[in-house]
C-alpha cells in the first residue's frame, strides 16, 4: 500500500454508499465507547451491523444475539486491547488475544433460521465477529469481509485473523514512513486524506473495501502524471 493509493481509496470511499452515515448514527448512540451491558448500545450495534451487510443479525432475534454477546464478553472482553491503543501499537500478544476473541465469537449463535429440515443455527460468522470487534475497538481492530479475506489469501481461522491484523500493521507502517517525507504525522493522516473521523485501522479497511470489494484499482504513476498534465492545461501528454 502506497500513500497515493490510500489517498485514492479514501477519496472514493465516502461516495460509494451510506457507510459513513450509518457509522455516524451508531456513534451518536454509543458516544465514546460501545457498552455491551447497555441494551440501547446492543440494539444500535445490530442495526449498524445489518446496514454493513451482516444479515445474520435478524431484528426478531436481537435478544438471542445480545445474550450471546454478553456471554462472550464475560470471557473475552477484558482480553481485548484498551480502547485507546491503536493498531500500530498492538503487540504480538495483543494480536493473539484478539484473534482468540474473534475465533470464539464467530462460531457463537446470532439467530435461528427455519428451514425445511428444521431449525438451523446462524452464527456470528467471520465478518460479523470482525465487525463487532471493530465496533468495540475501532482504533485497533479493522473489520474484514468475505471478498477481502478471499483475495488476500486468508481463511476464517483465528490464525488468519491474527495475520490480517499483523499485515495491516505492516501496511500502515509503510504508508506512514512515506508520509513522514511530506511532514505528515500519524495523527494528521486521516484529515490529510479527507477522512478525519476514521482511525488508522479504519483507513486500512477503506483501502481494501474500495480496491478489493469494489475492484477499483488505484491508478498507475504514469496515469497520475498524465492527469496532472491535463489538470495543468498542457497539450503535451506523457
Amino acid at each position: 500500500m502506497k500513500l497515493f493509493e490510500l489517498a485514492f481509496a479514501c477519496k472514493l470511499y465516502g461516495p460509494f454508499g451510506d457507510y459513513d452515515s450509518s457509522l455516524e448514527q451508531f456513534r451518536e448512540i454509543i458516544g465514546s465507547a460501545l457498552d455491551l451491558g447497555e441494551p440501547t448500545h446492543r440494539r444500535a450495534l445490530f442495526i449498524w451491523l445489518r446496514k454493513w451487510g451482516c444479515r445474520q443479525f435478524a431484528k426478531s432475534h436481537e435478544g438471542i444475539a445480545g445474550n450471546t454477546l454478553l456471554a462472550w464478553a464475560e470471557n473475552f472482553l477484558r482480553a481485548l486491547p484498551l480502547p485507546s491503543i491503536p493498531l500500530l501499537s498492538l503487540s504480538p500478544t495483543a494480536i493473539r488475544n484478539a484473534a482468540d476473541a474473534y475465533d470464539d465469537l464467530k462460531d457463537r449463535r446470532a439467530s435461528w433460521q427455519e428451514r425445511k429440515s428444521g431449525r438451523c443455527l446462524v452464527a456470528f460468522g467471520p465478518a460479523g465477529a470482525a465487525k463487532t470487534l471493530f465496533a468495540l475497538r475501532p482504533n485497533a481492530l479493522p473489520p474484514w469481509g468475505d471478498p477481502i479475506r478471499d483475495r488476500l489469501g486468508y481463511d476464517e481461522s483465528a490464525e488468519s485473523y491474527g495475520r490480517f491484523l499483523a499485515d495491516a500493521q505492516c501496511h500502515l507502517k509503510e504508508v506512514l514512513k512515506e508520509a513522514r517525507h511530506f511532514g505528515i504525522t500519524p495523527d494528521d493522516l486521516p484529515a490529510k486524506l479527507g477522512r478525519p473521523r476514521s482511525s488508522l485501522a479504519k483507513l486500512v479497511d477503506e483501502y481494501f473495501w474500495v480496491t478489493i470489494t469494489n475492484c477499483c484499482t488505484p491508478p498507475r504513476r504514469s496515469e497520475l502524471r498524465r492527469w496532472l498534465t491535463w489538470a495543468g492545461g498542457s497539450p503535451t501528454l506523457h
